[in-house]
C-alpha cells in the first residue's frame, strides 16, 4: 500500500516534492537572505522536516501499514545515486557565453563537499518524520563557470632586444611580458603581450590560442571555509607572485542551480520501498566573489623581476 510526503511550508508535494527551507543568516555575511531560494553559503535551516505518512493497511488494510526509515540521497532512481546531482536552471541576464551542464554533474562524481544527508530509522510507525534531510551548506563548486585574466609584466626581462624591445626567438615564456588566462571550461593558457592584435579594446579568454592546460573542477572552488573571502582556493594563492595586475574577473554567471535528490522510504507492506523524485533550487550568492576581488587587488606585484617568478 503506498506512503506519502505530509507537505508543509519547507516540502513542498505529496508525490515528487520541493525543498524550500525557511531563509538563516548565510556564512560570511550579517542578515538574512531575502531570495526566494537558499543561497550559497546559507546553512539550511535545521528545522526542516520532510514526514511521511503511511495510507492504508496490508493486505487489503487488514494490517496497517507502518513505516520504518526514511533515507534522503543525491541523485535520482529507485535508490538514488545515479542520474544528475545538479542541473542549471538560469543564467544571469549579463552572461557573455552559453554554459551548460557538465559531466561532473553526474553521479557518481558529484558530490557536495559541505552537504550531508538525513536519515532515520526507528521502530514502526504509521508516520515517521526526517529532521534536517540536509545539513550543511551549498558553495560554489558546481557553478563552475569563473574566469580569470592577469598580466604579467617585467622590469628587467633578459629576452627583450635592448635596441628594438623585441622579444629573443624562442624565450621561455615565464620570462615574457603576457597575458594569462585562468578557467575550467578553457583551462589555463598564456597569451605574450606581442600576439595580442592590435586595435583589441577588451581582453577576453577567446584571444587565447589553442587547447590550455586543463584543469579540474575542485582546483578552483573554496573548500576551505576559512578562504572564502580571501584567497577562495590553493590554485589562485599559488598565482600570486606572478600576477602584476588582475585585467579580469568574472565570477560565475550561473544564477540558479536545481540540486536532485531521492527520498527512499521503508515500509511494512508491499512494496516495501517507496522511492520520491525531489529537488531545491539554489541561488548565487556573489558576496564571497567581490571579497576575494579586494583581496587580490591588494596582491598586485606590479613590474616583477624575472629572478623572483614562481611559475
Amino acid at each position: 500500500m503506498p506512503v506519502v510526503i505530509v507537505p508543509n511550508n519547507e516540502v513542498l508535494g505529496t508525490g515528487p516534492f520541493v525543498l524550500n527551507p525557511n531563509p538563516t543568516v548565510p556564512l560570511y555575511q550579517d542578515t538574512a537572505r531575502i531570495a526566494p531560494n537558499p543561497i550559497l553559503y546559507e546553512t539550511i535551516n535545521p528545522a526542516m522536516t520532510i514526514t511521511v505518512q503511511a495510507v492504508g493497511g496490508c493486505p487489503v488494510n487488514l494490517l496497517p501499514e507502518l513505516i520504518t526509515s526514511i533515507t534522503l540521497v543525491p541523485g535520482q532512481g529507485i535508490t538514488g545515486g545515479t542520474g544528475s546531482g545538479c542541473n542549471i536552471i538560469k543564467l544571469s541576464d549579463i552572461a557573455d557565453r552559453p554554459v551548460t551542464d557538465i559531466p561532473a554533474f553526474l553521479l557518481p562524481a558529484f558530490a557536495e563537499p559541505s552537504i550531508t544527508y538525513g536519515t532515520i530509522a526507528g521502530p514502526p510507525s504509521p508516520t515517521m518524520a526526517l529532521v534536517a534531510p540536509l545539513k550543511g551548506f551549498y558553495g560554489e563548486k558546481y557553478f563552475y563557470d569563473a574566469e580569470y585574466i592577469y598580466a604579467s609584466y617585467y622590469r628587467n626581462s633578459p629576452t627583450l632586444d635592448p635596441i628594438d624591445g623585441s622579444i629573443t626567438p624562442n624565450a621561455p615564456i615565464t620570462d615574457q611580458n603576457r597575458l594569462t588566462s585562468v578557467s575550467l571550461l578553457e583551462g589555463k593558457k598564456v597569451l605574450p603581450f606581442a600576439d595580442v592584435p592590435e586595435g583589441i579594446e577588451k581582453i577576453t579568454n577567446d584571444l587565447f590560442p589553442g587547447p590550455g592546460f586543463a584543469l579540474q573542477l575542485d582546483e578552483l572552488a573554496p573548500f576551505d571555509p576559512a578562504s572564502v573571502l580571501t584567497y577562495g582556493n590553493d590554485y589562485l594563492q599559488a598565482l600570486v607572485p606572478e600576477i602584476s595586475s588582475w585585467t579580469k574577473w568574472k565570477p560565475s554567471f550561473i544564477e540558479i542551480m536545481k540540486y536532485n535528490y531521492t527520498l527512499i522510504v521503508t515500509h511494512t507492506c508491499p512494496p516495501f520501498v517507496t522511492s520520491f523524485q525531489g529537488s531545491m533550487l539554489v541561488q548565487n550568492n556573489w558576496t564571497p566573489a567581490a571579497n576575494r576581488l579586494a583581496y587580490y587587488i591588494g596582491l598586485q606585484n606590479g613590474f616583477l623581476d624575472v629572478d623572483n617568478e614562481n611559475p
